[in-house]
């Protein structure tokens, strides 16, 4: 039987993965990143699937790499390459909340970066370390760092690889919430309820969506256009009106979209 680096359990509409080797601190390993892979396209593709929340299981996110292993054999890279790019964190359709129930280090914290969402404990110890292996940053972090906190920041922390808490990382704007380790995955989940409940599944996908193409763009009046299109159309799913009367009528609104909804390529 596979070893099980990462295990899983759904809680109500909401889907955790939980990086799952306690006795190593959740150590980073090519199984570890396959199978994290396989359970965020699993629940990606599962309509009852609201949110996914992604933590650690004991003390630890995860502590990075584990350096036993010979990260040269080319087993190691298929999923960091993005051989399956459609698969990447953020062109999933479901809104994912990184859990950072503590430390967090090198590959697991550019990791936990890909997520939509981030949860930190106070007192985690959180670090981009690789210049201090002789490495350099990976999984687009160079890309997405100066774009969240700013390129001084950026500059600063993938250079130097220094330990940050949380409570500085949430001030540098790489988190949204702080809080105690011991409420960390309850904070997540409970997050991720309140989208599965208050927010209409079409409308959450088309914005993440929306979200990280306008990322890449620098043309104001396209993404403008691109947004009102898209809008007008969202319009017609009805959701709206559904989510007006329940608003009205102090109800949870019973959305009748799932986030496997598309945007028509017409409206590009």
């Amino acid at each position: 039987m596979t070893d099980r680096h990462v295990t899983v359990e759904k809680k109500g509409r909401i889907g955790v993965v939980y990086l799952d080797r306690p006795d190593r601190r959740n150590s980073y390993t090519p199984l570890m990143a396959n199978q994290l892979q396989a359970a965020l396209v699993e629940f990606d593709d599962d309509a009852d699937v609201s949110a996914i929340v992604v933590t650690g299981r004991g003390d630890h996110f995860g502590v990075g790499a584990d350096l036993g292993l010979d990260w040269r054999e080319v087993d190691a890279h298929a999923v960091e390459s993005l051989t399956r790019p459609d698969q990447a964190p953020w062109r999933l359709r479901t809104p994912i909340i990184a859990a950072l129930n503590g430390d967090a280090i090198g590959v697991s914290l550019t990791w936990a970066m890909q997520a939509d969402i981030r949860v930190v404990a106070t007192d985690a110890r959180l670090a981009f370390s690789f210049n201090r292996v002789g490495i350099i940053p990976d999984r687009g972090s160079m890309w997405l760092l100066p774009r969240l906190a700013g390129f001084g920041v950026a500059m600063d922390l993938l250079l130097t690889g220094r330990t940050i808490d949380g409570a500085e990382f949430s001030r540098l704007g790489l988190a949204t919430h702080c809080v105690p380790a011991a409420d960390v995955l309850d904070h997540a989940i409970a997050l991720a309820e309140e989208m599965a409940q208050r927010c209409a599944p079409a409308s959450v996908t088309v914005t993440k969506q929306l979200m990280y193409e306008f990322l890449e763009t620098t043309d104001r009046l396209h993404a403008y256009n691109r947004e009102r299109r898209t809008l007008n159309w969202v319009r017609t799913l009805g959701e709206t009106l559904r989510g007006i009367a329940a608003f009205k009528e102090k109800k949870p609104p019973q959305w009748q979209t799932t986030k496997h909804t598309t945007i028509p390529a017409e409206l590009r």
